[in-house]
């Protein structure tokens, strides 16, 4: 821990001991208790944090403060959201296993079902064109407990969260491997089901996360979530939303100027962009970095690839993923061999 955090907790320890002792209430002690909380957390004292944050619901709530939008509210919907982060985490790790017994088909239907009542809810669109909401599951509990308190900052990092947990189930789904107890034609009505499936709960997720970008426009509010919102938005639209740019691109096995172009037409360099922003998603303080690639477009336009060069696993995680989905990556008169390197620079 840097001695200035060290200092700064210590001066919040004293600043609280004395508001308890002078019987502070209300906003002011709300406010003392949140920022001590904010240091505890950027110690990642977790447990600390967390009695401040409790402390801070209960002292809302003694004092009859508005769930209005305003300061007090937000240090509430601060406080709130916080306390929901070790079942954010935990539902993060949420897969798909199947045990020894049963049909593998209805174990699978079955915990699909349980993702969406456990973690992702359902979408109730907002009648005034802002931000949907979630009822059920966690990501409804972000909606009733966080919301609700009507800070706008708060709101914006709930429809954050609630874009990653849609995300992260419509991965897990899309991830899941077909029950082998079906047969080949039962398998494909199986992944057209699953894929469909993954793409609702994509969608549910990009229309959240563009939801609260426009609102963050609206308000002109330049806050931690605003970061994280763009984060999110490059999941869904890289080009649009980049986090990085191309310093340079090296062809690493000689290509012709035309089958060059037709890559870059076709989007391959902007995937290999894209994946490599996911990992600057998670790192943002990886100000330079690059990936090299190396792969074999076959003729029907599919991509076998054979090693992306890059520390973190995520990049090629992501490349495979995307390459896998695609249907319309340049098709060749021949297979051609392609081994290129990109040098990127955050934003």
């Amino acid at each position: 821990m840097r001695a200035e955090l060290k200092d700064e907790i210590a001066a919040g320890e004293t600043e609280l001991r004395q508001a308890v002792a002078q019987k502070v209430t209300g906003a002011d002690m709300l406010a003392i208790r949140g920022r001590l909380a904010r240091k505890y957390r950027e110690a990642h004292w977790a447990k600390k944090a967390e009695e401040q944050h409790k402390e801070m619901l209960k002292v809302f709530a003694k004092a009859g403060l508005a769930k209005n939008g305003g300061p007090d509210a937000g240090w509430a919907a601060e406080a709130q959201f916080w306390l929901l982060d070790s079942r954010y985490e935990a539902a993060l790790q949420a897969k798909i296993a199947f045990g020894k017994t049963g049909k593998v088909a209805e174990q699978l239907a079955g915990q699909i079902r349980a993702m969406r009542t456990q973690i992702a809810g359902e979408e109730v669109p907002d009648p005034a064109g802002g931000m949907p909401s979630r009822k059920g599951g966690l990501a409804g509990d972000y909606a009733t407990l966080v919301s609700t308190y009507h800070a706008v900052e708060w709101s914006v990092a709930v429809a954050v969260a609630q874009s990653r947990l849609l995300s992260h189930v419509a991965e897990v789904i899309h991830d899941t491997p077909l029950p082998s107890d079906q047969a080949a034609e039962d398998q494909a009505q199986w992944r057209q089901i699953i894929d469909e499936q993954a793409r609702d709960f994509e969608a549910q997720a990009l229309r959240l996360v563009q939801a609260a970008w426009d609102e963050l426009g609206k308000r002109n509010l330049d806050t931690q979530w605003r970061i994280e919102t763009m984060r999110e938005l490059n999941r869904f639209l890289p080009k649009q939303h980049p986090l990085s740019r191309v310093r340079a691109e090296k062809w690493l096995v000689a290509l012709p100027e035309k089958a060059q172009q037709l890559l870059k037409i076709g989007g391959v360099l902007d995937d290999i962009h894209g994946c490599y922003d996911r990992h600057l998603a998670a790192a943002p303080d990886d100000m330079l970095g690059d990936v090299q690639v190396k792969f074999t477009l076959q003729p029907d336009g599919v991509a076998k690839i054979e090693t992306v060069t890059h520390p973190d696993p995520v990049v090629g995680q992501c490349l495979k993923r995307l390459w896998g989905q695609r249907k319309d990556l340049p098709r060749m008169a021949a297979p051609l061999e392609v081994h290129v390197r990109l040098e990127l620079a955050a934003l």
